[in-house]
């Protein structure tokens, strides 16, 4: 592994809770070397918020500090002619000053007012987008945290071995495997890919999970979901590949289709894009053929529509939101959950419909700029999205 790689590894490490003292001591060496500037300053961009200060062991790190606060004392009156540029710098300071208090410090007093200046003036609305990353859950209840976690086997569940390569986990069955139940969750801002022991292949949109075996039975696949989830199931006539979400089942052989479950939708929406899926509750399933939607309303009834294209059910895979005639409620909700943020809507907010496409790697207040196009205003206060006419 490249030495930039090793050290973003750590440093999503640290951030996630799940470095050890072997990687601390490890980043502490690398933190202050230049070539780590650019992937530092994204690292703590992206996660200044989670970023906070615990009791830890000051010795191993007495070396970092004294070279900070020497990085600290000489910085000049640059600040002041340069701020944009520079306010994250300061920023960048105080955070790794934090990780300092982290990896072991205790307490930092800051005594220039030139850093407390910057602090109070520090751009908080600067939200990046979402990544790859979930949750693990193994059979006996322990997890992993896939953010950051470096290629290689991570576990042996009853004979299928799981194992994280270039970004996605994959399960392996080996023989007299037994079907243990996992679950991959993915929190908002987060989705992630993963191959099931059968080769079936699934991506998790943000705020979704799957529970799953580790290894198929004899006679049928069986998965559950919450969310929004894509299918490539691999092909086994002898054992039909089953998906549950709420109360609805869609039942294929052999297919790709996606299904979007949200709980704060109004309905189940699957859509089909190649192959043949029965789709349904126990008392109404439909037949859908490539091109068509089905939507079951949570209260019961299933309708089919045909799509013209893929575009708006599958752009959150490919990166992009499609908009095609959404609603403002429906945009917020997909902002909401890759975002990670919490929307509130003023009194007096009409609601309207949206046209369009915007890339998902984009910062928050970039999409929100695009969309005040249409005569809607936007506030980010921290973790809050404030929806104003």
């Amino acid at each position: 592994m490249y030495q930039k790689e090793v050290f973003k590894e750590l440093m999503y490490q640290f951030v996630s809770g799940e470095i050890s003292l072997e990687g601390k001591a490890q980043l502490l060496k690398m933190i202050d070397d230049p070539q780590y500037e650019d992937d530092l300053d994204f690292i703590l961009r992206e996660n200044y918020e989670r970023i906070g200060p615990v009791k830890a062991n000051p010795e191993s790190t007495q070396q970092f500090i004294q070279s900070l606060t020497k990085k600290i004392n000489t910085i000049n009156d640059q600040v002041a002619e340069e701020a944009d540029s520079t306010l994250f710098n300061w920023k960048k300071l105080v955070v790794a000053a934090s990780i300092v208090l982290v990896m072991g410090l205790g307490y930092v007093a800051f005594n220039r007012n030139k850093v407390s200046t910057a602090i109070a003036n520090i751009d908080k609305n600067v939200i990046m987008p979402g990544r790859s990353g979930a949750i693990l859950t193994l059979g006996d209840g322990s997890q992993i945290v896939l953010d950051s976690v470096a290629n290689g086997v991570l576990a042996n569940q009853s004979n299928t071995a799981v194992a994280k390569k270039d970004g996605e986990i994959i399960y392996t069955e080996g023989s007299n495997a037994r079907g243990v139940i996992n679950k991959m969750m993915t929190p908002r801002g987060r989705q992630f890919k993963l191959e099931l022991s059968d080769g079936t292949k699934v991506w998790l949109n943000a705020s979704s999970s799957i529970s799953f075996p580790t290894a198929f039975a004899a006679n049928e696949r069986k998965v559950s979901i919450v969310g929004e989830v894509y299918f490539e199931v691999a092909k086994d006539k002898h054992r039909p590949f089953k998906v549950t979400v709420n109360d609805v089942e869609v039942q294929v052989l052999g297919t790709h289709f996606n299904v979007n479950g949200y709980d704060d939708e109004g309905e189940i929406k699957t859509s089909l894009i190649e192959g043949s899926i029965l789709v349904g509750k126990k008392d109404q399933k439909v037949l859908l053929k490539p091109g068509q939607q089905a939507n079951i309303k949570k209260s019961g009834g299933v309708k089919v529509k045909a799509l013209d294209n893929f575009d708006e059910v599958l752009a959150w895979k490919n990166g992009m939101f499609h908009f095609d005639n959404a609603s403002l409620e429906t945009v917020l909700r997909q902002i909401s959950r890759w975002y990670d943020v919490d929307v509130v809507m003023d009194k007096g907010v009409v609601s309207r419909n949206f046209e369009g496409e915007i890339n998902r790697d984009l910062e928050l207040s970039q999409v929100l700029k695009i969309l005040e196009g249409n005569n809607v205003h936007f506030k980010i206060e921290g973790k809050i999205l404030k929806v104003m006419p």
